[in-house]
């Protein structure tokens, strides 16, 4: 009985564990566009210092708006061709296969394993993962290239 119950709590657990648990905060800030804010941005590493490519990494998207899936994904690749990214054409397929809409206070979790492989959380959920380890330098690119839309919210993720 109590290595039934042990199971059962390791289960839960894993279930209900979040996918920065042991990583620690780098940074934090937020996105805004005109006068709304869109998003909480928080980024996570596993030494708490941005060293890029130094895997585990995360970043923490908590939406304080509704957005369609189609917008996230336009504004996504927007982005890689703005910053003039390197990106590959199975990746917003990829990405439509994932992701959901999200509505406020909803949270979607980019967590980047020593592998490079990118597993997106939605609300502590694996929604799955892309296996291609280019895809996270360029996913995470859009918040912490020097060129982002955003330099503050940038320095603030980094940690500055």
């Amino acid at each position: 009985m109590k290595k039934l119950c042990c199971l059962l709590l390791l289960l839960a657990s894993s279930v209900f564990a979040s996918p920065v648990s042991d990583l620690a905060l780098v940074g934090q800030g937020k996105m805004s566009w005109l006068f709304w804010d869109l998003y909480q941005a928080r980024f996570y590493s596993e030494s708490g210092r941005y060293r890029p490519e130094d895997y585990p990494q995360a970043l923490s998207l908590r939406y304080q708006r509704n957005i369609d899936k189609e917008d996230l994904l336009a504004a996504t690749v927007k982005e890689w061709q703005r910053l003039g990214v390197s990106w590959k054409q199975e990746w917003p397929q990829q990405l439509e296969q994932l992701w959901p809409s999200v509505r406020t206070n909803d949270e979607l979790v980019l967590r980047v394993d020593n592998n490079g492989i990118s597993r997106f959380y939605f609300n502590w959920r694996l929604l799955g993962s892309i296996d291609d380890p280019d895809f996270a330098q360029a996913f995470l690119a859009i918040w912490l290239s020097s060129d982002s839309r955003d330099p503050q919210l940038t320095r603030q993720l980094k940690g500055g």
